[in-house]
């Protein structure tokens, strides 16, 4: 089962994924930016499986400027993951006003994850 943590979208929330990730760089897939057109990108840390199948995909919900002198939430975290050797994957996805709650862009999300082999099928 993956399931979607989310997190704030202040400074202090990016601060706290650095310390989650220099902690559990062990347990880490990758860490996967989802770019709408003229809206600030998703952040997902992607985790790896722990008992039971849980997947945690800690995300930062459209908390990631992406205008070029907007950009010091990305750059931030561009730096932690290559310090630490951590695969990025940058995507352009459908906003999530298309959908009614989070939830469901959430949902539709790991379907599309899945397809492109970034999450594991359930099994």
């Amino acid at each position: 089962m993956q399931k979607f943590i989310r997190l704030g979208d202040g400074y202090g929330d990016i601060f706290e994924l650095e310390a989650l990730i220099e902690y559990n760089r062990q347990r880490i897939k990758s860490g996967i930016y989802l770019h709408v057109e003229n809206e600030p990108s998703t952040f997902v840390l992607v985790m790896a499986p722990v008992r039971g199948n849980f997947q945690a995909l800690y995300t930062i919900y459209r908390g990631i400027p992406m205008a070029s002198k907007h950009r010091q939430k990305y750059n931030i975290i561009n730096d932690c993951l290559e310090k630490y050797n951590i695969q990025k994957v940058e995507m352009t996805t459908r906003t999530p006003d298309d959908f009614h709650d989070p939830e469901q862009y959430f949902q539709y999300m790991i379907g599309v994850l899945r397809l492109n082999h970034l999450l594991p099928p359930m099994t």
